[in-house]
């Protein structure tokens, strides 16, 4: 476990404690990086994402120290903005930074055009992310772990509906055009898009969960 006066960058931990809601277990794992570092989320509130809370945090560290405990493996997908990566657990988004504006694409699944939409935004989104923001636009709910995404248009002019791809699929969405259009990573990390083209692509690094029972899965929170 990280010592309170080392950063996460100069520590090798065996496992990491994240406290608090899903923003910080989302913010832990980007942090991360390439590291694969099981992460323990502990909820102070309302959370999908945590696997313990203050009532059995206490009991699940004996747990772990006895290695009663299971290692959950999740995909993580990965935007190149700018010649520069971005990880997201959850899903990614492009967007026009002024609200009520379309985004005018193309939207090219291994490099074959699958359709040009205009819409309020797109969202990529894990099986992790399938309940959060992308539920929310009418995605697809993906359970367990399949290797799998969903690309989720908002608002779709062009009536588009969502779809379930292979994880293993080069996404490329070009000719955007929108009033600055912002590429936003897990609802919270938002980068400006200076070009016309956004990739989005898997991981090669999954964000790893310590897991004790199903009953802290998320499809049973979910239920």
């Amino acid at each position: 476990l990280i010592g309170a006066k080392k950063c996460l960058n100069e520590s090798e931990p065996d496992f990491i404690l994240a406290v608090g809601d899903d923003n910080i277990i989302l913010r832990t794992f980007r942090d991360l990086g390439k590291r694969e570092i099981p992460v323990l989320g502990i909820a102070s509130t309302q959370s999908f994402l945590a696997q313990s809370d203050s009532n059995n945090f206490q009991g699940h560290l004996e747990l772990i120290n006895k290695k009663k405990h299971n290692i959950s493996k999740r995909a993580r997908i990965v935007a190149k903005v700018d010649n520069k990566k971005y990880p997201a657990l959850n899903d990614i988004g492009i967007f026009s930074s002024k609200s009520a504006s379309l985004v005018r694409y193309y939207l090219n699944i291994n490099d074959e055009l699958l359709w040009k939409d205009s819409a309020d935004g797109l969202i990529v989104a894990t099986p992790t992310g399938s309940t959060e923001y992308s539920y929310s636009a009418h995605g697809p709910i993906i359970l367990d772990e399949p290797s799998v995404l969903s690309v989720t248009p908002i608002s779709s002019i062009e009536k588009k509906s969502p779809i379930i791809i292979p994880n293993d699929s080069s996404i490329l969405i070009n000719n955007i055009h929108a009033n600055n259009p912002v590429v936003i990573m897990d609802g919270n990390v938002r980068v400006p898009l200076r070009k016309d083209s956004l990739e989005i692509e898997k991981s090669k690094y999954d964000a790893c969960f310590v897991q004790f029972s199903k009953e802290y899965a998320i499809e049973d929170k979910l239920k």
